[in-house]
């Protein structure tokens, strides 16, 4: 604790503990929550810094390792961690740097190498070394102590069931979509040893529609036909009609039988499935859009864009786009609008029913592909050179019915939010993203080095062979909202910060989607105001013949204690794998999924790295490169990564 921090009491009565389990005053008196923000120390019970009254950073870490067993509730662990449950810490001091890992134990090496895949997999925060044994920290488990029904935090501590308990509580179409989720995760999984854990049903977890994982488990080898048997075993479609039960016995048949069987085809049999049941329960979706852009108070000009730029409601099929220009002499504005306008006439003819997955995708990468082409020759015939070349960022969001595709290139991000929670979608193209998904540090790690917040691609900097967009598919069953937005607003984790005021009461009916988008742009320049802010909310709404879609989310957590988690192999046995230099750029660059909350750190003002390999080392690597001088500005003035702008 810093011995400047001041004290805040709660007031005197005030029975809320905070929707936490209650740790009784103890002598000494109990540990207090400091603020990263001021430094303040508060209450454990607090929502909001009693000082600055920004919210309260309350990371909760899933830990494992045998030193639980000598730690009881309410107790300190390395002078930081308040022990909330067999397996739950919360970190006391969540402006401190995470404790170091050892990026040579292959104990680590899955949580680093899944990284792209959360929100799914909980992200490694570090390793805790304790007189009684090593403890493994996961950040983003499905923990959590949201409340979800009106934005305060539950009594008790609350966290996602397990998919084997409340399966029977899900419709027809939410079930498919969890199993579309798990066999998307598989093959990621078998590469990296880990696959035991879609077979184990306490690891198995749901948020609402989302599938989340515990923890990662190592083990035996298991094949397509463990997981058809698993699947035979522990679900069933029986009270959905003969039809869907017949035809997912089936597919587990098929799994546990047939050779020609793959992930992927087990993957488009449950997208056919999951259309059939849209149609036989009478889906509708209709999305309504709100878009701001602002210069900023700092700023001399926007060179954000995006698109659409006036509000729309109850749409069928949404193009929404932004991007964030980066450059010397007004390139940055210039390239910006050509990605949109771009973009925009490459993209508007797809129908998304009527043409294949795997043809849309194609689609979008050879749009991205030509518009970055574009900005590239233009730089080269003005001769523009170093930080006079211009380039963009992008992230965009295509929609038909329950059917989302976001692509990306940079540092603009999309985020989900349903009552559940905030969940990022996408992955920077950073150095610290980078060094995660080589298994080099964790994230937390990486932001501390000089350049861990520097792009590694963005939109027109150099030919296509050297691009490697992220395209991903997300299939929607329930109400919430995707926000795309610049890093005006996502610098410092304001998304993660202040989702709860200012687009949860959207779900909610408290807030319309313009105010909210409006509030988002006041937001950004009052907090960080030290750049251009863009923001696109999408409200996705669901209804079925029974109306509106309000599952019963009291249904999908357990309160209380956590259960005991039993049979987890916390070791790891590493399959045959190539060494770093025998990496591919594309085995390097492979698409990220969706994830989770990121860590605060400026992005405003961070170079713009240009990694081109250069001999075969770097060729190999397709990270080691010329970096060129561009940037947003100089280094030197750019805030430091845990200190927000004053």
């Amino acid at each position: 604790m810093t011995g400047s921090a001041t004290l805040c009491v709660p007031a005197a009565g005030d029975d809320d503990c905070g929707g936490h389990l209650r740790i009784e005053a103890m002598n000494p008196p109990a540990p207090n929550l400091i603020c990263p923000e001021c430094g303040t120390a508060n209450s454990i019970h607090e929502v909001e810094c009693c000082h600055c009254q920004v919210p309260l950073l309350k990371r909760y870490l899933w830990a494992i390792g045998s030193a639980l067993d000598h730690y009881s509730l309410g107790e300190l662990m390395g002078d930081r961690y308040l022990v909330q449950g067999k397996h739950l810490l919360l970190d006391l001091m969540p402006g401190e740097p995470a404790p170091s890992v050892d990026n040579t134990a292959q104990l680590y090496r899955p949580y680093l190498r899944l990284f792209p895949k959360r929100p799914h997999v909980p992200e490694l925060f570090g390793a805790l070394s304790l007189p009684e044994g090593d403890l493994l920290l996961l950040e983003h488990a499905p923990v959590s102590c949201i409340d979800i029904a009106d934005a305060k935090v539950v009594p008790g501590l609350t966290h996602a069931a397990p998919l084997t308990t409340i399966w029977n509580k899900a419709n027809l179409v939410r079930r498919l979509n969890w199993l579309w989720q798990i066999i998307s995760l598989w093959p990621a999984l078998v590469a990296e040893n880990v696959a035991p854990t879609l077979l184990n049903p306490q690891l198995l977890r749901a948020e609402g529609s989302l599938v989340r994982l515990l923890q990662l488990q190592a083990g035996h080898h298991p094949t397509l036909a463990d997981l058809g048997q698993f699947w035979q075993t522990h679900f069933s479609f029986s009270d959905q009609g003969e039809n869907f039960q017949q035809a997912f016995t089936i597919l587990c048949q098929q799994m546990q039988e047939t050779q020609e069987t793959t992930p992927e085809s087990v993957r488009q049999t449950l997208e056919t499935l999951f259309q059939q049941a849209l149609d036989d329960l009478g889906y509708e979706y209709h999305y309504d859009i709100a878009s701001r852009s602002d210069q900023g108070p700092s700023r001399s000009r926007n060179e954000d864009k995006c698109l659409p730029q006036t509000d729309l409601a109850n749409q069928s099929w949404v193009l929404a786009l932004v991007c964030d220009g980066v450059g010397g002499h007004e390139g940055g504005d210039v390239a910006s609008g050509l990605a949109i306008n771009m973009l925009a006439e490459s993209l508007k003819p797809l129908n998304l029913l009527e043409t294949p997955p795997a043809t849309v995708e194609e689609a979008i990468q050879t749009a991205i592909q030509a518009t970055n082409d574009a900005i590239n020759e233009r730089n080269d015939t003005e001769q523009r050179h170093e930080r006079q070349r211009m380039g963009t960022t992008v992230v965009g969001a295509l929609i038909e019915q329950a059917y989302l595709y976001l692509a990306h290139i940079g540092d603009s991000r999309a985020y989900w939010i349903n009552r559940w929670g905030c969940y990022q979608l996408t992955l920077d193209d950073d150095v610290a993203s980078r060094d995660v998904r080589l298994g080099m540090s964790t994230y937390h790690q990486a932001l501390e080095l000089p350049y861990g917040g520097s792009l590694v691609q963005a939109l027109g900097m150099a030919p296509s062979q050297h691009l490697h967009p992220t395209v991903e598919r997300f299939l929607l069953d329930e109400e919430g909202v995707l926000l795309l937005c610049s890093d005006g607003l996502s610098d410092f984790n304001r998304v993660e910060t202040y989702w709860r005021q200012y687009l949860l009461p959207v779900l909610q009916g408290g807030l319309s989607l313009s105010a909210a988008a409006e509030q988002l742009i006041d937001l950004a320049n009052r907090l960080n105001g030290h750049d251009n802010v863009t923001v696109v909310l999408i409200h996705c709404r669901v209804k079925n013949r029974a109306g509106v879609l309000d599952f019963d989310y009291s249904d999908m957590v357990c309160q209380g204690e956590l259960p005991e988690v039993t049979d987890i192999t916390m070791g790891y046995v590493p399959p045959p794998e190539p060494s770093e230099l025998d990496l591919t750029v594309s085995q390097v660059l492979e698409s990220p999924q969706p994830q989770l909350q990121p860590t605060p750190r400026p992005r405003s003002q961070a170079w713009l790295l240009l990694l081109i390999a250069v001999g075969i080392a770097a060729a190999a690597l397709g990270f080691l490169a010329v970096m060129s001088s561009m940037n947003r500005s100089v280094v030197e003035s750019s805030p430091s990564p845990l200190t927000p702008p004053q």
